[in-house]
């Protein structure tokens, strides 16, 4: 089976984030100015959040990982439009964390091989 370009990307994205390596993650993998909307409700600031620049995403990343603990994901779909450069992907995965299973979509705009819009939803089973 031929890997297309997305699920490349978007293995390496969770293969850093397992290691452990957000600052890398988000360096490599987000446009400086890039922007993530999410209904993540595992902190205090309730959902939605919304936040910009590879600092805040850096924030966010160590916060959230620090909160859900790891990342075992069960079962994975995605589509893409995305050609290595530009486009989108979409994926929605089952997985589990410190918090119980977790639903979770997230939609990636990209432009120059890196995140611009980040969108994602997930439900938990403890929420």
């Amino acid at each position: 089976m031929t890997t297309t370009p997305g699920r490349k990307f978007l293995d390496q994205h969770l293969s850093k984030i397992s290691a452990g390596k957000i600052d890398e993650m988000v360096d490599n993998d987000y446009k400086e100015d890039a922007v993530l909307i999410t209904f993540f409700n595992g902190f205090e600031t309730p959902a939605p959040i919304t936040v910009k620049g590879r600092d805040g995403l850096k924030k966010f990343f160590h916060d959230y990982m620090k909160v859900i603990g790891n990342i075992d994901v069960q079962s994975l779909d995605m589509t893409e439009d995305f050609n290595g450069n530009e486009g989108y992907i979409f994926f929605q995965a089952t997985f589990n964390c410190n918090l119980g299973l977790i639903e979770a979509g997230d939609a990636w705009t990209m432009k120059d091989g890196q995140i611009v819009d980040h969108f994602n939803f997930w439900v938990s089973d403890k929420s």
